[in-house]
């Protein structure tokens, strides 16, 4: 990455009641600015850059107007504010205060990432250029966002004590995280149309799964169902029905080896009906399958669990 130091970029232009610190970096590509705004209403004027505010004071709510935008949003302490480059809006408190309450000045963190950081994670995390977005939005903090932003807080807040790389990286993970969020929400319609796939495996697994038939069940012709499969859940068709019908498996021989009581371990059905009601032709063919997705043959496996579940 060869971009100009995001500190030396011309600061933004913003009212005079907006106080920025911007602190010193080790990073050229991610850098905070400790921001306090004491008035009920700010102008977002547009930067190079992406800017995450992590709000480190207390929660508000703001109505959102410019550049054809229009929405209302709840700013919660330690909620993320996304503000993409180059966006111009204004925000206006959208909750006047009643009468003799003063307005509670925002405080935040501002994480200042370029676009070559941002282009980065997207790489990394196998999307293409024109995914590596994020919206104008507040997004609520998790036991997942939460960390990472406290982490990069107190990194950049510290002076990048364990070097620009190591807050790079963290400034990596929370961007990381931010866009697979904006990918998955983006193929909301597909996901439903997937989770309806996956519905229809479960209650089939004993029988064959063509993936024409599959593509049929989402609603996509047999091209775009693979593609949109394999790219929302990491592996193809085959490989996913494959691996439920390993788990299944271990769930009937578990319950054969006693897991599920005497009674049923007493009518514990055979290597046959199993790989039968997981959707195998033969013992055979199952039992291969088995041993390559376990390293141990059913029967080895089950004898394996016979120990624990008498000691259990």
């Amino acid at each position: 990455m060869a971009a100009a130091p995001l500190a030396e970029q011309p600061a933004e232009t913003a009212p005079s009641t907006i106080q920025r610190e911007v602190l010193p970096s080790a990073s050229r590509h991610v850098v905070m600015a400790a921001v306090h705004v004491p008035g009920p209403m700010h102008e977002i004027e547009p930067a190079p850059y992406l800017r995450i505010s992590f709000n480190i004071g207390p929660s508000y709510s703001f109505d959102v107007s410019g550049t054809g935008q229009r929405g209302a949003f709840v700013c919660k302490r330690h909620s993320l504010l996304v503000i993409p480059p180059d966006l111009t809006v204004r925000h206006d408190a959208s909750m006047p205060k009643p009468v003799g309450r003063a307005y509670k000045p925002a405080r935040l963190a501002t994480f200042r990432l370029s676009r070559e950081l941002v282009a980065d994670c997207a790489i990394e995390l196998g999307l293409p250029p024109d995914r590596a977005r994020l919206r104008h939005q507040v997004v609520p903090a998790d036991d997942v966002l939460r960390p990472l932003a406290l982490a990069l807080h107190a990194d950049l807040r510290d002076g990048n004590p364990d070097g620009a790389r190591a807050s790079e990286r963290l400034a990596m993970a929370l961007v990381g995280r931010l866009l697979l969020r904006e990918h998955h929400q983006a193929a909301g319609p597909a996901r439903r149309d997937l989770d309806r796939v996956r519905d229809h495996i479960e209650q089939h697994l004993a029988t064959e799964l063509a993936l024409d038939d599959l593509a049929r069940v989402a609603g996509m012709s047999l091209f775009h169902f693979c593609r949109v499969f394999r790219d929302t859940t990491g592996i193809t068709p085959h490989r996913y029905i494959l691996a439920r019908r390993m788990e299944h498996a271990k769930r009937l021989l578990w319950a054969g080896a006693g897991g599920a009581g005497a009674a049923a371990e007493a009518h514990a059905p055979s290597v046959l009906e199993i790989a039968l009601a997981c959707g195998f032709a033969s013992p055979s063919h199952f039992s291969a399958q088995f041993k390559r997705h376990t390293g141990r043959t059913p029967l080895q496996w089950q004898r394996e669990l016979r120990p624990k579940s008498s000691n259990g």
